[in-house]
């Protein structure tokens, strides 16, 4: 190995030593801070379900890629690069050991590339919750839970496919292009036996996607259909529907009489099994809707709809059901919270600590331990949150390990992590308190494929269900985040409370975040560790204090004061 080849290995070594350590850091950060809201579970579930999506990526898009480069490399005899030595040119031969290293390479980045389209682990974490309705659609005669929480995965899934396979296919032309397998002249395009077979393959691949997109639209037809406003009508039953499943079939068998006649050699039928399909999209896309105008239009039509009509409205009801009248809130929408909150801290309502729009992350003092947020402490504890900030200021000595680290300091952002399959309200209340302003969301279990209903607007997305689930509460002067859950929940909050249980989820807003914050007893100043530590000790006891007071807990309020007792007297 030379001189240069192996400052690049270390400097290759240090970059990834970097990089691991970068994201140690932010899993140890992330972890803290959920642990610190009660929502671990929520942490766990995101993990377990951010490895298998990434974990299954990475492992399918190497293997998918490694095979299609590895077999355009058989496909070459041997790779010569031009030498030059003084000047006199030569070719030398590439080393199978360097192009086998190139072809995992390639593969790595082709996988990485891929990832960009994969669903949210949010996603996924909704369908493991094991949703069930208990209800069927009349057409397909699935449970409910199938539109609302498999399809999205299965739709992100197939999104995912299709872009490793795409980029896959054109890396493989390429490389093909660039060798004697595949050229072209005023003769036309020649193509070797062996590419020949090898793009055959990844052809009937591509109309088997094109089967499985036709299936996916069949289920969208019960969301998006042909009707005003995307409602499901006569029409997509007994004419798009059916379109779309016989194309899915039909792309099936032209993907195997694609890949046999590719691998014969019989390139005309070949390319009349592709212009099938698509001759038979472009007509469903195309001539459909015609059709489907002309027999809406017509008066036997009316009455055929009614059915149709009563169904949406059935389904209607159930995915929009009357609400309750919220209690009195002062809600303020996104685009006036900015503008009212010079006037809200003008009145002193407005918290240093989290608030809507707050950016960046923020340390405070905080020796009662009132701020719901993990301690820099030191050692490891603290290089980790300084690395995943990279941030060396909170190395420093001026920064006590007894600060509370604030991360994630936006309202929505806070409420978005800890309940990732919920929807937000497009305003947020403002409730005065002793704690500062209690920030109020309203969270709902919504999608936007659950079927048969009229689509209506919720914030920023056009859905097709919406059931009113919880109400989180941040506290703006401490950071905690609680939500309440409303007494009748649906079958998604029900799925996902039971599913991931822990001490952000309260059956009432706790008193602690609205009780005026813990006086500190006024002690003698000094000095000294044993000064400081002794104030440290008598503040958290008396949050303790407050705290089971507010609770009703008259024993956990004699325990702490038994301990307050205990140290005042060691403290004489």
């Amino acid at each position: 190995m030379t001189r240069g080849q192996r400052l690049t290995a270390a400097i290759a070594v240090a970059a990834a030593i970097l990089l691991l350590g970068r994201a140690a850091a932010i899993v140890y950060s992330n972890q803290e801070w959920y642990a610190n809201l009660g929502a671990i579970s929520v942490w766990n579930e995101r993990v377990a379900s951010s490895v298998w999506l990434f974990g299954v990526a990475m492992i399918v898009g190497i293997a998918f890629a490694w095979m299609n480069v590895s077999a355009v490399r058989r496909s070459v005899v041997a790779l010569i690069v031009p030498k030059r030595l003084g000047n006199v040119e030569f070719g030398e031969e590439v080393p199978s050991t360097r192009l086998r290293a190139l072809t995992a390479a390639v593969s790595l980045g082709v996988a990485v590339v891929s990832l960009a389209a994969l669903p949210s682990w949010a996603t996924l974490a909704l369908w493991r919750s094991d949703v069930t309705f208990a209800e069927t659609d009349p057409y397909f005669t699935l449970d409910l839970s199938h539109f609302v929480s498999w399809l999205p995965l299965e739709i992100g899934a197939y999104q995912w496919c299709l872009m490793l396979f795409a980029i896959t296919a054109i890396l493989v032309v390429a490389l093909y292009s660039l060798t004697p397998s595949l050229s072209w002249d005023a003769h036309g395009i020649h193509v070797t036996p062996y590419a020949r077979r090898h793009i055959s393959v990844l052809g009937a691949m591509l109309l088997l996607f094109a089967a499985w997109g036709f299936r996916l639209d069949a289920f969208r037809e019960l969301i998006h259909g042909s009707g005003v406003d995307g409602v499901f009508t006569r029409i997509d039953h007994v004419w798009l529907i059916p379109t779309d499943l016989a194309l899915s079939l039909l792309s099936i068998g032209a993907a195997v009489v694609l890949l046999v006649a590719g691998w014969m050699g019989q390139i005309t039928t070949a390319f009349a099994s592709v212009t099938v399909v698509i001759l038979g999209s472009l007509g469903s896309q195309v001539f459909g809707p015609w059709i489907s105008g002309r027999i809406a239009t017509a008066p036997a039509s009316v009455a055929a709809e009614r059915p149709y009509n009563e169904t949406r409205a059935e389904f209607n009801a159930r995915a929009f059901p009357l609400e309750p009248i919220a209690p009195s809130v002062h809600f303020l929408a996104d685009s006036t919270l900015l503008a009212n909150a010079g006037q809200l801290q003008i009145r002193g309502l407005l918290a240093d600590v989290v608030f809507p729009n707050a950016m960046g992350a923020a340390i405070l003092p905080d020796i009662p331990r009132i701020i719901a947020a993990p301690r820099l402490g030191n050692g490891v504890a603290r290089l980790m949150h300084a690395w995943s900030e990279q941030n060396p200021r909170l190395l420093s000595g001026d920064v006590r390990s007894t600060d509370a680290f604030i991360r994630e300091r936006d309202i929505r952002a806070r409420v978005a992590a800890i309940a990732p399959v919920f929807a937000m309200s497009g305003a947020i209340g403002a409730i005065p308190t002793a704690r500062g302003i209690l920030w109020v969301i309203d969270l709902y279990s919504a999608s936007e494929t659950y079927p048969l209903s009229a689509p209506h607007q919720l914030y920023k997305s056009r859905i097709t269900y919406r059931h009113h689930a919880a109400t989180a509460y941040v506290s703006g002067g401490t950071a905690a985040t609680v939500i309440v859950p409303d007494s009748m929940l649906d079958p998604v909050a029900r799925a996902w409370f039971s599913s991931h249980p822990g001490r952000y989820i309260a059956a009432r807003v706790p008193p602690v975040l609205t009780s005026p914050p813990p006086v500190v007893p006024v002690l003698p100043s000094g000095s000294s560790a044993q000064d400081q530590i002794f104030r440290q000790d008598v503040g958290r006891i008396y949050e303790r204090m407050r705290a089971a007071l507010d609770s009703g807990n008259l024993r956990a309020f004699g325990s702490a004061f038994d301990t307050l007792g205990i140290v005042i007297r060691g403290r004489r």
